[in-house]
């Protein structure tokens, strides 16, 4: 008997009734009678004896029940299995909304289709409506604009300065408010804008301007019986009063305007920092206390965003730092995701930066993690609900140093960029018992390290290394937002899909680039490139301390997922430019003091939707021999000496290019490739397996930031000395 023959007869040994059956060949060998044993058919697999199809017998209310608890791609197999499933796909409105959210990286917020409790007048949206704002908002990424209104609901004045804090998250607009006009102090006031209550206004000025109408004809057919005098001095009058009316009217309804939709908050304290989920009505204000000339302390305050009172399911208001601070100079991230607050203190003053997280509802210090001796934490992101993504610089002595002979030289270091993975429990593992002590914090487990694109150092020459920040929005939550109760947010992206935004500030100090250009990197990467390199939930490395450092991953394993840009993207003011998938940045023409506004989009599915679409339609790609074009392509990374093959020329076996312009969609599928070039050490090549759609809008304006979430874009310009929000709606 051969080898292959036992492997069977091995296989086969394993079947469920714990037999095999062995037949004879005809060469007289003994065989199994199946490769994979005796498999057990199940009874939904025998098919009715009568022919009838017990599938297609259930009720349309059944079997709708079906088909929305199938993922994408066994949804997607369905529609080519016959033409009464396909006509039941097709018409059905629970199965296209879930579909639809399921081919657009999205979950339906059940909290949105819940009656409330509190008002019984509230009607909340059906699925036929769902499904048309989610196909209008999908439709709006090509033409991103304010929607048609006769009032001016689009314009908002933006009361405060200048300020130091600031933040935007899912319609809700945070800013300190300076003490006085032109200071840089942070404060102890904030001014909260809720932008999600324009979509709740009624258009007053339709409805004035009907009743207007009819009141000048009920006027009009009045003054036919007066003489031509009395109507003249009835009319001047009438003006007069007009003038006068209006300009109350106007007054009252910019007040009423602002005061619904801002609202300010002061504080018995000077604030330090803060962070906001709007979903779970949670407003995180961070305090310091001086406690000597030399010490201070940092607080934690656990606010509700709706009165800035402490929060009901906070088991303690207030959350203190758990060491003492020896530096008032620091900056503080947070990222809040469920039941867990996290915050990273960077600190200047060569002392370690640490990353402390809570869950904020039982006041449990639930984890502490502090940097190397010889690294830092310019920041950091949360991958999943228990998983960090913390970019670092690396300091090392070099191997050939002569530090002997002067201990102050500069040369004698390397600094390097890395990405550093790190894993810890879920929060509900650590069960709290009333009456005993809460379990000791837990340190994150070093999971692996990640090299990045390595640049010029050279302190000698004013060439210090380039200091990074990590963003994505929003967290990776596992729950549903349930505030604000009259209205929560109704469509969530999914907690493993969008994108990682890594910015790269490089900061010379000599003459070579200037002030106003100075390079600047961004590196895009879709979420699941780094979840492939996370353990099982289940894995010991998630609870378990093991003697050996985290693996290495070099650049070129990943630089085919991830894409690299620069040196000349803008450097934005603010740092709400990223939403799921998507990524916004102006880029201003100081020459024609304009502005245009990028709209980028990651999203695998929709950019493979894209290609397919240009690839039916026999799309061909122009060459860019426009200067706009090559611009463009130069912003990339892209070649420009060659034009893109077309149809016509190529063969069967050429690859096939379909970027460019196409009805104001622009795609981009080839790699960039950044070459050799101060300040880069390296040529960089990557984007071969991320490509992107992204659409354009100029603005005859100077544009001072952008910032967007899923919804809306929310663009700051200056309307003479006033600064001026301008919403753009998906």
């Amino acid at each position: 008997m051969s080898m292959i023959d036992r492997l069977r007869m091995r296989r086969a040994s394993f079947s469920p009734n714990g037999s095999t059956t062995v037949s004879t060949s005809s060469s007289g060998a003994s065989t199994p009678s199946s490769y994979f044993g005796n498999k057990l058919t199940m009874p939904y697999e025998t098919p009715d004896s009568s022919g009838i199809n017990w599938l297609f017998a259930l009720p349309d209310e059944l079997l709708e029940r079906v088909m929305v608890g199938l993922d994408r791609v066994t949804l997607s197999r369905c529609f080519r299995v016959c033409t009464r499933l396909n006509d039941l796909l097709n018409t059905s409105i629970p199965i296209s909304l879930h579909y639809t959210l399921l081919c657009s990286s999205l979950r339906l917020n059940p909290n949105s289709i819940k009656p409330s409790r509190d008002n019984p007048n509230h009607i909340p949206p059906s699925k036929a409506l769902l499904l048309s704002t989610l196909r209008e908002r999908l439709t709006r990424f090509r033409n991103f604009q304010p929607k048609p209104s006769a009032s001016h609901q689009n314009q908002i004045k933006f009361q405060e300065s200048e300020g130091r804090l600031y933040e935007y998250l899912e319609g809700v607009l945070l800013r300190n408010v300076p003490p006085f006009e032109g200071s840089r102090e942070i404060g102890k006031q904030v001014a909260v804008y809720e932008l999600s209550k324009r979509d709740d206004w009624e258009d007053l000025p339709s409805t004035s301007t009907n009743n207007a109408d009819r009141s000048s004809f009920d006027n009009d057919k009045q003054e036919g019986d007066l003489s031509s005098d009395q109507m003249e001095e009835k009319r001047k009058k009438k003006d007069d009063e007009g003038e006068e009316e209006e300009e109350i009217i106007v007054g009252e309804r910019e007040d009423e305007l602002i005061n619904d939709i801002r609202r300010t908050n002061q504080f018995d304290f000077d604030m330090q920092d803060f962070a906001v989920d709007p979903g779970q009505d949670l407003f995180v204000v961070a305090e310091t206390r001086h406690t000597s000339p030399r010490n201070s302390t940092l607080h934690i305050h656990l606010l509700t965003l709706s009165t800035f009172q402490p929060h009901p399911l906070a088991a303690q208001s207030t959350l203190d730092w758990p060491v003492t601070l020896h530096t008032r100079v620091s900056a503080l991230g947070f990222q809040i995701c469920d039941d867990g607050l996290y915050v990273l203190r960077n600190n200047s003053s060569g002392s370690k930066d640490h990353l402390v997280g809570w869950q904020w509802t039982t006041g449990r210090m639930a984890l502490t993690l502090k940097a190397p001796a010889v690294s830092t934490f310019e920041s950091f992101i949360l991958l999943t609900p228990t998983s960090f993504l913390i970019p670092s610089v690396h300091t090392r002595l070099r191997p050939d140093s002569l530090i002997q002979d002067d201990l102050a030289d500069a040369r004698d270091l390397i600094f390097t960029h890395h990405l550093h993975i790190y894993a810890f429990p879920p929060f509900s593992t650590s069960q709290i018992k009333e009456g005993e002590p809460l379990p000791p914090a837990h340190s994150p487990t070093h999971i692996a390290v990640i090299d990045l694109p390595k640049f010029l150092i050279d302190l000698d020459e004013d060439l210090p290394p380039p200091r990074m920040t990590i963003r994505t929005d929003p967290p990776p939550r596992s729950q549903f937002p349930s505030h604000p109760k009259e209205n929560p947010q109704q469509f969530i992206p999914d907690p493993e899909s969008g994108i990682i935004i890594m910015e790269f500030y490089c900061q010379p100090l000599n003459a070579i680039f200037g002030q106003n250009n100075r390079p600047h990197f961004v590196l895009f990467s879709l979420k699941k490139t780094f979840l492939a390199y996370l353990p099982a939930p289940t894995s010991p490395l998630l609870v378990q301390a093991f003697p050996r450092p985290a693996p290495v991953i070099k650049w070129k394993s990943i630089a085919d997922k991830v894409r690299f840009i620069g040196p000349d993207e803008p450097e934005q003011s603010w740092v709400c430019y990223v939403y799921g998938s998507r990524y916004v940045v102006p880029y201003h023409h100081e020459a024609e003091s304009s502005t245009t506004i990028r709209l980028y989009d990651f999203d695998p599915l929709r950019v493979r939707q894209e290609l397919y679409s240009r690839r039916d339609s026999n799309f061909t790609a122009s060459a860019p021999q426009s200067p706009r074009g090559i611009v463009h392509r130069l912003m990339f990374g892209l070649s420009t000496s060659t034009s893109p093959p077309t149809s016509s020329a190529t063969t069967p076996n050429e690859d096939i290019k379909f970027d460019g312009d196409k009805d104001g969609i622009y795609l981009i599928t080839e790699e960039t490739v950044l070459k050799k070039k101060s300040p880069l050490d390296q040529e960089v090549r990557s984007g071969k397996d991320l490509p992107f759609i992204y659409a354009e809008k100029k603005l005859r304006k100077e544009v001072e930031t952008v910032v967007m979430d899923g919804e809306r874009l929310v663009v700051f310009d200056y309307r003479g000395d006033e600064e001026v929000m301008e919403i753009m709606d998906f």
